[in-house]
């Protein structure tokens, strides 16, 4: 710890206070400055080497904003993920057989993050924005990378961020929830419904790597009375191939098998995998 730099920590503090989306109208220099408990003077100058290098930007009204630098670094660390190139054909089949959005999760400060997504052809579809941050005990993204940490982990990630309800059907007591990661854990597919947003309803499975260790989560996202109950077996099962063939691409092996790209023995894979089913 001794080569962390305050200043450096502090810029970084002004860039994630203004990626909020709370804020995404912009804050003032005042604002900022109480937001963070900074001096004017500190935050002045954070912002003024921010501002040089494109990181932060102000308006006409003088409130400051993330800069296209960023959006230009990210849509780079995008273009440049293994995971996101990867998974985006299965994220595009998925939408194409359910008809709903399908997206992409990871695990990024205790939470969610959302780093690709297919947006549904239905006129009224689930939106989360790629860079969108979501509450892992919320969403079934967030519980399926939850499932598959060791448990004193879990709990220390959920003490850190805590467990706020969103909505009546939001799961707020740890018991409860560390029983439903058990569950995941053993079938491999996570639901909420309605606990992100009311009339919503999210169906996940895991991505591993070569590791055999989750990397990313594979959701689809619909309107509840789209996304009912009679369509969770269908769902299911095309959600845990395509996660299962991200996987796969990624170098991951079930059972020990090979990593290197050679093969034990196709000859019972059904050809059917990748076409219509």
């Amino acid at each position: 710890m001794g080569f962390v730099s305050q200043s450096i920590q502090r810029a970084l503090d002004v860039i994630e206070m203004l990626s909020r989306p709370a804020v995404a109208h912009g804050m003032t220099l005042t604002e900022l400055a109480e937001s963070l408990d900074l001096p004017k003077s500190t935050t002045v100058r954070l912002l003024a080497n921010l501002e040089m290098r494109g990181f932060v930007e102000q308006d006409g009204l003088r409130r400051y904003r993330i800069g296209m630098r960023l959006f230009s670094i990210g849509g780079q660390a995008l273009a440049n993920s293994h995971l996101r190139t990867a998974a985006r054909p299965y994220l595009e089949d998925l939408t194409s057989r359910i008809g709903e959005s399908t997206y992409l999760g990871v695990l990024d400060m205790d939470q969610v993050l959302y780093v690709d997504r297919i947006e549904s052809p239905q006129p009224v579809k689930s939106l989360s924005p790629i860079g969108s941050h979501r509450p892992l005990n919320a969403t079934a993204v967030g519980k399926v990378l939850l499932a598959y940490l060791d448990r004193a982990t879990a709990r220390e990630l959920l003490g850190r961020r805590g467990m706020a309800a969103r909505t009546s059907r939001t799961t707020t007591e740890l018991d409860e929830l560390l029983r439903q990661l058990d569950e995941i854990a053993e079938t491999g597919l996570a639901v909420d419904i309605g606990e992100w947003d009311d009339g919503l309803t999210c169906i996940a499975a895991p991505i591993f790597d070569r590791g055999g260790k989750v990397t990313a989560a594979l959701g689809v996202s619909g309107p509840s009375w789209r996304l009912s109950e009679q369509r969770f077996d269908e769902v299911f099962r095309l959600l845990a191939r395509n996660a299962a063939e991200v996987s796969r691409e990624l170098g991951h092996r079930p059972g020990g098998a090979p990593e290197d790209g050679s093969e034990t023995d196709d000859s019972e894979t059904d050809s059917s995998e990748t076409g219509e089913q």
